[in-house]
């Protein structure tokens, strides 16, 4: 009987000692959390050989986007609806997936620079920019995206992990985007309608 007690009582201790531990555990990671930078920042950058109007319209057109975009590759069940207006300042569009929901607008334009906010769960701001810089053989195309954690108790952690899903995102893009402005820089241009029907025969 007194061995039964015992064991009890040793169980209970145990217990007792493993969730104190926890709650220390608990404890010393949402501190660590509080403290860690709860903003995130990401700069990535890619040479294209091509137009750079061509790399301007497949930025700044949503309808262009799923040519290169890389979220259909990083989360498939994403579903994009691009508004009106479609391109340009004002170009919007938005998005739901089995992670959440989200928009994007451009907030500026001009032939070598596009601003973008983006609005995620209704709550969380990212602002992005996307440069073009032209030199003699190439494009470089650079890309900005910042924002802040504001996920209670753990954006530090947050912000480490929405710097690494977007550095890694936002690399792959632009290597889609390469490959989408070289390829179609290497097309010929489209005859019009006009010069259709004024080359035709009646």
């Amino acid at each position: 009987m007194q061995s039964k007690i015992y064991k009890k009582g040793a169980r209970i201790k145990l217990l007792k000692t493993l969730v104190k531990y926890l709650l220390i555990l608990l404890l010393i990671t949402i501190v660590v959390g509080l403290l860690l930078p709860q903003s995130y920042s990401v700069n990535k950058q890619v040479k294209i050989d091509a137009d750079p109007l061509i790399i301007k319209s497949l930025l700044s057109d949503f309808n262009q986007w799923s040519k290169w975009s890389p979220w259909q590759k990083v989360d498939p069940s994403i579903k994009f609806i691009v508004n009106e207006p479609s391109a340009g300042i004002g170009a919007h569009q938005s998005w739901q997936s089995k992670w959440g929901y989200g928009e994007m607008t451009i907030t500026s334009l001009t032939d070598k620079k596009m601003t973008f906010n983006i609005l995620l769960n209704g709550e969380h701001i990212i602002y992005g920019t996307v440069k073009q810089v032209i030199n003699a053989d190439a494009v470089i195309v650079k890309c900005h995206v910042e924002g802040q954690a504001t996920t209670m108790l753990v954006s530090g952690y947050m912000a480490l992990i929405y710097d690494y899903v977007l550095g890694n995102t936002v690399t792959l893009g632009l290597n889609n985007l390469k490959t989408v402005a070289q390829l179609s820089d290497l097309q010929p241009p489209a005859k019009s309608h006009d010069s259709q029907i004024s080359t035709s025969t009646h």
